[in-house]
This record gives structure tokens, sequence and C-alpha cells, in this order.
């Protein structure tokens, strides 16, 4: 709404004329904005927010009016668009209505009772779509928490660790200047909603950065399906479930990922990653080191958890090494342990020659985890060495 609570409506038209006519006719009912062409309405719409109702000359320079009301329909679907043509364009602004992209179109010159009912109409129309969308927003929010809360209830451990990948993804987004985009941090809470099917020990070793065995982690991979099947039917939830597949390997659509899409997988996948890493790793800089190490994550992602950890530069090379694979010098970035999830040598320690012959004496007896995360010194002359 603008001011005295009359709704918003945009006019563009390229005769200044028109437009004056359609201030006096339109302006007692409404807060108006005008613009001259299909650019500085586009820049009224970013700068004043959304509006109730759009109505577009047809004919205007560099951008005509059916470009500018799909322009509209794209990056503002909620505000109503009209188009105001002549009558020689009435078989354009007819397949422009049948298109969807139009709601009505006004003879020119239109008079003022037909304007105002017209006008009304879209208007009345916006107002109707943004009582359904509240209401539903509402009745969505309520079930979406409902799914959390059993989640909650059946696995507090898992609750948490979602909670913490979502606070995670809401710092990305905001430090990437994705704000507002809610369906990523339901999306990233819902990836979690499969730890209902997880047996609450494998639950637990991934809580405590315990490396889980194959089938273990096959278990934890295939979670997101579950929020598929329990979120597909919910109306308005379409991008969520998209991520879900996408973060559960399904296969792209043929017709592609949106933006948001995609960026909701890239920013979760990278935060459900440092989540694991992070609980194995000394400390941030470790954990996003070996994130980059591995390939795990978009360069601009990563950029942006860098920041958000305040870790400002690569400190050190971190690699995922095999047991024999170890030298002295070497920091062990995360616990070594068997199988059966005995602590071995803890994370932090510096490998030295006796640490190196005790871990292989481990190896005669107990199946150890491997590869190990290590930290090398001087990567550099780690590289000649191996090539050599």
């Amino acid at each position: 709404m603008g001011t005295e609570g009359k709704p918003v409506v945009l006019l563009v038209d390229d005769e200044e004329a028109v437009l004056q006519t359609l201030a006096l006719q339109l302006g007692s009912d409404h807060t108006l904005l005008t613009a001259s062409n299909g650019a500085d309405a586009l820049r009224m719409l970013a700068e004043n927010g959304p509006v109730a109702a759009v109505v577009s000359d047809m004919r205007m320079p560099n951008m005509d009016g059916i470009e500018l009301l799909r322009r509209v329909q794209v990056e503002y679907p909620d505000t109503i668009r009209v188009l105001h043509t002549g009558h020689g364009d009435i078989d354009t602004a007819i397949a422009a209505i049948n298109s969807g992209g139009v709601y009505r179109y006004l003879p020119k010159p239109a008079g003022t009772g037909e304007l105002r009912s017209i006008v009304g109409d879209a208007v009345a129309r916006h107002g109707q779509a943004m009582a359904e969308r509240e209401l539903l927003d509402k009745t969505l929010r309520a079930s979406v928490q409902a799914l959390f809360g059993c989640l909650e209830l059946a696995s507090p451990v898992a609750f948490a660790r979602a909670g913490r990948i979502r606070a995670l993804v809401a710092e990305l987004c905001h430090e990437l200047q994705l704000d507002g985009l809610w369906e990523i941090e339901v999306a990233a809470m819902a990836s979690q909603l499969g730890a209902v099917t997880v047996p609450p020990a494998v639950l637990k070793k991934l809580d405590r950065g315990v490396p889980l065995g194959p089938d273990e982690q096959a278990m934890v991979t295939a979670m997101p399906r579950a929020a598929v099947r329990l979120l597909r039917d919910i109306p308005m939830l379409h991008d969520v479930v998209a991520m879900a597949e996408g973060l559960a390997g399904e296969p792209e659509p043929e017709s592609g990922r949106s933006a948001l899409v995609e960026a909701g997988i890239s920013v979760i996948r990278t935060a459900i990653e440092y989540e694991i890493v992070e609980s194995r790793s000394a400390n941030s800089a470790t954990a996003i080191g070996v994130l980059e190490e591995r390939g795990d994550g978009a360069p601009h992602v990563l950029a942006a958890l860098r920041r958000i950890k305040g870790v400002r530069a690569h400190q050190e090379v971190v690699k995922s090494l095999r047991i024999m694979e170890l030298e002295v010098g070497m920091r062990l970035a995360e616990d070594v342990v068997a199988l059966n999830g005995l602590v071995l040598i803890g994370r932090g320690t510096v490998a030295t020659e006796v640490m190196l012959d005790r871990l292989a004496n481990f190896a005669r007896v107990v199946d150890i985890v491997e590869p190990v995360l290590a930290a090398v010194p001087d990567f550099h002359k780690y590289l000649v060495r191996r090539s050599s």
C-alpha cells in the first residue's frame, strides 16, 4: 500500500500528456508512480518495491509494452499487468492475454469509467492473491514446522545438527547476497528429515565426526530422498523439493534447474560437508582446506565460507592420505580411528617416526579407517618428492 493506504499503481507511457491524463483519472483512488519507458518502469519497481498493478502503453521505443509486462510477470509475478493500447494493436493485446503475460487490455483512449473499472479489478485481483498467498504461507510454514517438530522428537541429535546446518546456510546466503530465499533454509533443514530412517548409532557417529563405513555412509547420503517423498505434494515447495533431489544425487531434469535451485544445492551441500569435516578437524581453517582439496563446493561458496569463519588465506594444504603415505612432520587433521570407533591417534598430532611405527603396528592387528586427513607443512617439496 502507498500513502493513506491507497494501492500503488505504476503508469508507463512515452507521452507525457497521456501520463497526465491517466493520473487525473486514477489519482483519487490510487498512489501513482509514472515512467516514460520500460527501463525506467523496471527501475521504479526495483526502487519502490512491489506494486498492485502496472498499466503500460503498447508502442514505446527500445522496449514495447508486451516485453515490459513479460519482464514484470517474471520478476514481479504478483503484480497485475494491464496493456493500454490503440485499436490497431488489439490482436496483439489479445495474444498477450492468451499467453498469460497480460491480465486485461485498455483501448486507447479509455473513458474514465472504464479505466477506473479495469484498474480497480486489477487492484482487487492483486489484493485477493496477496490474501491467498498469506494464508497459504501460514499453512505452509505450519506444515513444515510440524515436520521439523517430528524430527526433533524422533532424534534430538539429528535436529540439532540440522539446526547448525541451517544456521550456516543462512550465513552463507547473507554473505552471497541471497537474503530472503527462505526456500534454501527450508531445504537445508529438510535435507536432514531422513535422519529418522538412520539408526541412532550411525547418527551418533556422524555427530561426533567418526568416519562411517560404506553402508552407513549410504544411509546418510540417502537422507534427502526422504524429504522428496515427504514434501513433493505440499504447495509452493517445488523449489525445495528440487534442491532435495539435487542433494540426493538425482539427475538434472531435461528442462534444467533454476538459478535459485542451483544456488541452494551448492550452498547446502557445502554447509553439510563443512559440518562433517569440521567435527573431525582441529579448526575451521583445516576443515575448509579439506573441502578445497577435495573439490567439495563451488569456489565462490568456499570463499564466502572463508570470510564467515575469518580464514583469510591458505595456511596449509590438507591431503587425504593412506596410513602408509604419512610422513614425519605432517599434522593429523582428524582422529585416526579403527573401524570399531576406537581412537588410535588424536587429531592435531604431528607425525614422528615413533608415531608412524605405532600406526604400522596398529594396522597389523586392527582395521583402520582410511584415508586420513593430514596437513602437509611444505606442500611444494612434498610434490617434488612424490614426482621424483
